[in-house]
């Protein structure tokens, strides 16, 4: 199948998207100290995204389409945290920002790929 440059595009949009999540997911923990507690969080809040990572690189459209259910948890979690921890506060934003785009390309790729008949 030949993919159109817009689909690429969106394609390295999600990768780097799924990244930075990852990112700000491990930073949150970190910077305010690492237990082994949140050792096992962070792997627990980033596995999703590390399975997703090789078939969403394939351009697999199924694994897209998980996606957008699988990106509600870290929605939720920014909210929550939003609201319930004050401190947090920047953290939730960049993660519910970054969350939302990430549901968002997820949503335009697989609509740009879509095949008609």
């Amino acid at each position: 199948m030949n993919e159109s440059v817009l689909a690429t595009r969106l394609r390295t949009a999600v990768m780097i998207a799924v990244a930075l999540l990852i990112v700000l997911l491990v930073l949150w923990r970190v910077m305010t100290g690492l237990s082994a507690g949140d050792v096992v969080l962070i792997a627990a809040l980033t596995l999703p995204l590390w399975v997703a990572l090789p078939r969403l690189l394939a351009g697999n459209r199924r694994t897209y389409a998980w996606m957008t259910l699988a990106i509600t948890p870290y929605l939720i979690l920014a909210i929550t945290e939003s609201v319930a921890n004050p401190d947090s506060r920047p953290w939730a934003g960049l993660c519910l920002s970054v969350a939302f785009v990430l549901f968002v390309l997820l949503i335009i790729y697989l609509r740009v790929t879509r095949t008609r008949h």
